[in-house]
């Protein structure tokens, strides 16, 4: 058991760094406690009893599900901090993975993760350099 709660943890940690050094919310901790705590209950029902845990994993799902609400923020017509709240829905399915012992689908959800963040950012900051630049020539003529 601690050791599917330490690989949950650690793997909620990294993908939880990703919004860490970009400085927005749902970081490091929130996300390491979010897969942990998601592996743990699991871990818990399967030691108590082992007929409930997919119930249990649909409690958490939606349990996750009203976390990542909190975290979004409305701003007039626009959600902001959408993709922080589903990164930590993808935290709780790493944790759900690892409390199952489905160690690649946890590092493969990882992985993925942080190539969709990685690239996403890249794409929409050179995309939005762009905007900008047209929108300035647009001004000055």
């Amino acid at each position: 058991m601690l050791f599917k709660l330490l690989i949950a943890t650690i793997l909620g940690a990294i993908l939880g760094l990703e919004r860490e050094l970009r400085h927005k919310p749902g970081g490091v901790k929130t996300n390491a406690l979010v897969s942990m705590a998601s592996c743990a209950f699991v871990l818990i029902v399967n030691h108590v009893d082992a007929t409930e845990i997919a119930r249990v994993m649909t409690g958490i799902i939606q349990g996750v599900g009203f976390i990542g609400g909190g975290l979004i923020l409305k701003a007039g017509n626009n959600a902001r901090n959408v993709t922080g709240a589903t990164e930590i829905w993808v935290s709780s399915a790493i944790g759900l993975a690892c409390s199952v012992g489905l160690w690649d689908l946890a590092l493969t959800l990882l992985f993925l993760s942080l190539i969709i963040l990685r690239t996403m950012r890249i794409y929409f900051s050179h995309r939005n350099h762009k905007l900008l630049e047209v929108t300035q020539q647009d001004q000055n003529n």
